[in-house]
């Protein structure tokens, strides 16, 4: 009996699907990693890939409405968390994934200098929603709870 078109289709939609998944376990192995202080040219050897492909699948790219807000102003983002005491803006969850929906937030895992307190992470959150028009999430780094630490540290990705 000949396949149906019907079957092709379901077999190609199995496929896509597979290689979205492997894509997204490479690339939180890669950025593991590199957090973990591999280099990109030890990361590359290790995966039989070439170091600019290691830099992409380090890098965030903007899928979506929301990422493509935050990588436009990129710059902005930055400069503002940084006058806050905030450093290594991560971006996590449904934007860095590129699944954001119209409700989403953005959420923006954070390093956070001893100084700063809740306030502060209250007005960069304030600032940053309004810079971008969208609801904004700031989460520092060593407030994550061990049971969603890994997961989001492995989704996280350098602004």
């Amino acid at each position: 009996m000949p396949i149906t078109t019907e079957e092709l289709r379901a077999i190609s939609q199995r496929a896509e699907a597979l290689h979205r998944r492997s894509r997204e376990v490479l690339t939180a192995g890669v950025r593991r990693a590199a957090r973990e202080g591999y280099t990109q040219r030890q990361i590359a050897a290790a995966i039989g890939r070439s170091q600019p492909e290691v830099a992409r699948l380090l890098r965030f790219v903007p899928r979506g409405y929301h990422g493509r807000r935050l990588a436009t102003h990129r710059r902005d983002v930055l400069d503002l968390a940084s006058q806050q005491g905030v450093t290594n803006v991560r971006v996590f969850g449904s934007t860095a994934r590129g699944t954001e929906g119209p409700e989403s937030d953005i959420d923006l895992l954070v390093d956070v200098a001893p100084d700063v307190g809740l306030f502060g992470l209250a007005r960069l959150e304030i600032a940053l929603s309004e810079l971008l028009g969208l609801p904004v999430d700031v989460v520092p780094a060593s407030s994550l709870r061990d049971r969603i630490a890994e997961d989001v540290l492995n989704e996280a990705v350098p602004l």
